[in-house]
C-alpha cells in the first residue's frame, strides 16, 4: 500500500480492520501490541479497544470479544456509546487479505505524520526567547529523536532464535581463526582481552593530563582505519572511522598522526628544521594517511544531539567502524545557566546516551574522560598509585553504563618509586593500559611505551630513534 495513504477518512478503516484481525487471529496481537500503541490511532474507540488489549496482553489474558467486552463494562472510563455493538461488529467483521504487517506500518506513519504536524505547529508558535535558545533547540531535537524514533522493530526473540544466531556467529568466528569478532585496536595485547571493539559497546579512556589518551584514541583511530582500508580492497563495503574532536583541531590533529607515522618529531620549533630524508618520510606519511577512511568532526561546541545526528546521517551512506569522542568532560548541555544545573545529573545524561548511540548504530564508541583530584591527592602520598573505577571525574554512571572501562598510568620502576619529576622529561615513559572494567571478557592491564615526541605508541620498549626514520606504518 502507498504511504501517501494517511489522511483519517482511510486510516479510521484500516484501524478497524486490524482490530478485527487481532480478534480474529490470536497469532498477531504479539505483532500488534508490540510496535503500536493507543494513541497510535486516530479513530478515539479504536484506540480504547486496543488499549483492553494491550491491557490484557500484559495481564497474559485470552483476548476475546468476550474478554473485552467484559473488561470495558467493568472499567467506566473506557465506556463509549454503543461500544457492545462496535466490539461485536469488529469481532464478526470480513478479515482482509492484505497482509497485517501492512496495517501496522500504515497506522505508525499516519501516527507519525500527525505527531510531526502538531510538532511543526508548536515550534511556530513558540516564542524563541534568544536567552533560553539552546535550551530550547536541545528540547526541541530530543522531542525531534523521540517522534522519529517511534518505529519499534525489534521483534520478541525465543531463546531458540537467540542460539540458532548465536551458533552461526561461533562458526563464523571458528572458521577464521585470526579474525576478532571486534574492529582491531593495533595493540594485539589489547586485543587479547577484548577482541577488538565491539559493536554497540561504549569504551572509556581516562588518564590524568599528559599521559598521553589523545595519542593512544589516534593511534587506535588509525589502526582501525588501515583495517578498513585493507578490507575494504578485499570486499568492497564502504567502511570508516569517524573522530569528534572538542578539544583539538583536525590539523593538530592531522599533525599528530604524521608524526606517528613518519616517526619524526613535528612540534612547532622541529618543523622548519626537517633534514631532507626526514622530509621525504613526513611527505610519505601524509600520503598514506590521506588514503585512510578518517573522518574528523572538530566543531568545539558539538551537543551529544550533535553527535547522534552526525552519527545517524553517516551511517546512511558508510560502515562506521569506530567512533572516538574526545572528550566527556568538554560536551555541554542546554542547562548549564539554569539555577538547578546539576553537572553530575548531565554527565550521566551524557554517557548514557552515547551508550544508546552505540548500540542503536551498532558501533563501538571511545569515549575520553578525565579523572577526579581522588587520583592527584593519592599520588601525591604514593608516586605509583594507580586510578579506580572511582576516580572518573562527574558521575559514577560513566561506569555503570560503559562496557569497557580502562585507564592509562605512569609506570614507574620500583628502583626509581619516589624519585622526585621521575621521567617527567624523559621523551619515552611507560605507562600501564589497565582494563578495569569488562563486561565480554577479562580486566588486566597491559605495559605499553609512550613516545611524547611524536605521540606514538608501541607495545615493546625499545631506545628512541635517532637520526634517519624511514616513514611506516602502526603494528
Amino acid at each position: 500500500m502507498a504511504n501517501s495513504i494517511t489522511n483519517n477518512q482511510l486510516i479510521g478503516p484500516i484501524e478497524q480492520e486490524l482490530i478485527s484481525e487481532i480478534l480474529n487471529d490470536p497469532s498477531v496481537i504479539e505483532e500488534a501490541v508490540l510496535k503500536l500503541e493507543p494513541h497510535d490511532f486516530v479513530d478515539k474507540h479504536m484506540a480504547i479497544i486496543f488499549n483492553v488489549i494491550t491491557k490484557l496482553h500484559a495481564e497474559a489474558k485470552t483476548i476475546s470479544e468476550h474478554t473485552i467486552l467484559n473488561y470495558i463494562s467493568t472499567h467506566t472510563e473506557m465506556q463509549f456509546d454503543d461500544y457492545e455493538l462496535q466490539v461485536k461488529t469488529l469481532a464478526n467483521k470480513f478479515v482482509s487479505t492484505v497482509d497485517f504487517q501492512d496495517h501496522i506500518d500504515l497506522i505508525k506513519n499516519a501516527s507519525i505524520k500527525r505527531q510531526l504536524n502538531d510538532f511543526a505547529n508548536e515550534i511556530i508558535s513558540t516564542d524563541m526567547d534568544i536567552t533560553k535558545f539552546n535550551e530550547l533547540l536541545f528540547n526541541f531535537q530530543n522531542r525531534m529523536a523521540l517522534i522519529t524514533s517511534a518505529k519499534r522493530s525489534n521483534k520478541i526473540a525465543s531463546i531458540a532464535d537467540i542460539a540458532q544466531n548465536y551458533s552461526k556467529d561461533l562458526q563464523r568466528i571458528m572458521s577464521h581463526d585470526e579474525e576478532l569478532t571486534g574492529t582491531p585496536s593495533g595493540f594485539s595485547l589489547i586485543d587479547a582481552k577484548t577482541n577488538g571493539f565491539q559493536r554497540g559497546d561504549l569504551i572509556i579512556l581516562a588518564a590524568r593530563p599528559g599521559i598521553g589518551k589523545t595519542a593512544l584514541a589516534l593511534n587506535f583511530l588509525v589502526n582501525a582505519a588501515k583495517d578498513c582500508k585493507e578490507r575494504t580492497e578485499k570486499m568492497p563495503n564502504n567502511e570508516i572511522v569517524l573522530m569528534f574532536s572538542l578539544e583539538m583541531s583536525s590539523k593538530e590533529l592531522c599533525n599528530r598522526m604524521v608524526s606517528s607515522w613518519s616517526m619524526v618529531e613535528l612540534s612547532s620549533s622541529k618543523r622548519s628544521k626537517l633534514s631532507k630524508i626526514d622530509y621525504q618520510s613526513v611527505n610519505s606519511a601524509i600520503d598514506a594517511i590521506s588514503e585512510l577512511p578518517i573522518y574528523i568532526d572538530d566543531d568545539s561546541a558539538l551537543t551529544i544531539m550533535d553527535i547522534q545526528s552526525k552519527i545517524k546521517q553517516i551511517s546512511l551512506e558508510h560502515n562506521i567502524k569506530l567512533v572516538v569522542v574526545d572528550y566527556l568532560g568538554l560536551l555541554k548541555g542546554p542547562t548549564i545557566h539554569s539555577n538547578n544545573y546539576n553537572r553530575q545529573a548531565e554527565v550521566a545524561m551524557f554517557s548514557r546516551t552515547l551508550k544508546q548511540i552505540a548500540r542503536l548504530n551498532n558501533i563501538p564508541i571511545l569515549v575520553l574522560a578525565q579523572l577526579n583530584r581522588n587520583m592527584e591527592q593519592r599520588s601525591k602520598k604514593a608516586d605509583n598509585a594507580k586510578p579506580m573505577l572511582s576516580d572518573l571525574r562527574d558521575s559514577g554512571a560513566i561506569e555503570q553504563d560503559a562496557d569497557i572501562v580502562t585507564f592509562l598510568s605512569k609506570v614507574i620502576p620500583d628502583e626509581l618509586e619516589g624519585e622526585e619529576n621521575n621521567q617527567k622529561e624523559t621523551a619515552t615513559i611507560q605507562v600501564e593500559y589497565n582494563i578495569a572494567k569488562n563486561r565480554k571478557g577479562p580486566t588486566g592491564s597491559v605495559n605499553l611505551d609512550f613516545i611524547r615526541t611524536i605521540s606514538r605508541f608501541e607495545e615493546k620498549r625499545f631506545a628512541p630513534l635517532k637520526g634517519i626514520n624511514e616513514a611506516k606504518g602502526y603494528n
